[in-house]
């Protein structure tokens, strides 16, 4: 089974709706990851890459990188944006690239769109076919006792940008015996004060447990070395924080 990829509306939108996302500050953080907890990271993979913004920023710094998604769409935008970075169409619950690196990053809760089981075993899997020894993968994801503790509840955004306007409403539906946050999201796009589009999507969003997540990891030999909020490396998680980052080193 593969996982859910998005389409070119998604795509379209996709970097206005996330406009305010501090890419700079999130690839500072993982930088400081390689330092604290790495050996010489010099390539890494990106599962889940979107549009490529976060190798974008990490390229700037000297790193190696492949970006890999399942979207054509966002894969397509990647491209154009950084054309020196190689950008694949893959499923990253199951892909082969023949290559290994140094550290893995799955970020932005694009674990979360693997909601089957035997897609996250998988995803472990090929994780660990290419990462080197002592390699570390890093995944930012959503937080089970955050989302659990303060409930998702319908919302309404509103983004501006040279003369558009887009306004998503949204309506979860969390489905708590399988850790799936179902979202209905409705969009209206204007032109200069005229609606030119309306359309929904639906989402599906899975959120994980540390001991769900690290029995996973130690299966296919990972170690659990550091978990905290998105983005700070040195608080403590609680059942505040609705993103989690989990840092696993490859040791064996």
């Amino acid at each position: 089974m593969k996982c859910e990829s998005f389409d070119e509306k998604y795509a379209k939108y996709y970097d206005l709706f996330n406009k305010e996302k501090n890419y700079i500050k999130e690839c500072n953080f993982l930088e400081e990851i390689f330092k604290r907890f790495g050996n010489k990271i010099n390539t890494f993979l990106d599962l889940g890459c979107g549009t490529g913004l976060h190798a974008l920023e990490l390229s700037k710094k000297g790193y190696e990188i492949i970006g890999l998604d399942l979207s054509e769409e966002m894969i397509k935008i990647a491209k154009e944006r950084c054309p020196k970075i190689d950008f694949i169409v893959g499923d990253m619950s199951s892909f082969n690239l023949d290559k290994k690196f140094d550290a893995i990053i799955c970020m932005f809760s694009s674990l979360g769109y693997l909601t089957e089981n035997k897609q996250i075993e998988d995803f472990f899997k090929s994780v660990k076919k290419h990462l080197n020894k002592d390699g570390l993968l890093i995944i930012d994801c959503w937080n089970g006792i955050g989302v659990m503790h303060e409930l998702p509840t319908s919302r309404e955004r509103i983004v501006e940008s040279n003369g558009l306007k887009i306004i998503r409403k949204s309506f979860p539906n969390l489905d708590i015996k399988k850790n799936i946050n179902n979202v209905k999201f409705n969009i209206k796009v204007f032109e200069n004060g005229s609606l030119i589009e309306e359309y929904e999507e639906m989402n599906k969003v899975r959120f994980f447990f540390q001991k769900e997540l690290e029995k996973y990891m130690n299966d296919e030999g990972f170690e659990l070395i550091h978990l905290c909020p998105s983005y700070d490396l040195d608080k403590e998680l609680t059942e505040k924080d609705w993103n989690m980052v989990m840092v696993g080193k490859l040791i064996s």
